[in-house]
């Protein structure tokens, strides 16, 4: 007795997506990026890692050196986008994910808080003259 091409087709997805799959069983945290973000909040964050979906629904929270960062989404089961709070200029601060179900991830000094708005800016490039400008 012979599948049909069909069967076939459909046996070869079901161990192609097994061998997809990642290697460890186990829900992990194994980085964030980007690894600073403006002192006044609204950075978004990724956080990297394995089985943030493949069990079933969890609930997560974050925390960037304490103050908790808002939920935006799970990309995929090995991606979380987080927007992180407010901080204090060159705070390096660690960064606790906690899964419930789960488990708790700590990575310690993952985060810096910056000032992202002090750039140059068009009052900073002058008009090549010393001159001040005459009032009207």
């Amino acid at each position: 007795m012979s599948m049909r091409p069909s069967l076939w087709f459909f046996a070869g997805l079901i161990v192609l997506a097994a061998a997809c799959g990642s290697d460890n069983p186990k829900l992990l945290v194994t980085g964030i990026e980007p690894d600073n973000g403006d002192i006044g909040g609204g950075t978004y964050v990724r956080v990297h890692g394995n089985r943030f979906t493949a069990d079933g629904p969890r609930n997560v929270k974050v925390y960037f050196g304490g103050h908790e960062a808002q939920i935006d989404r799970f990309v995929s089961d090995s991606e979380l986008i987080v927007v992180a709070p407010g901080g204090k200029v060159n705070d390096v601060v660690e960064v606790l994910v906690v899964f419930e179900p789960g488990a708790k991830f700590k990575l310690n000094n993952a985060f810096r808080f910056v000032e992202k708005g002090k750039g140059a800016t068009v009052d900073d490039l002058g008009t090549g003259s010393d001159k001040p400008k005459p009032k009207n």
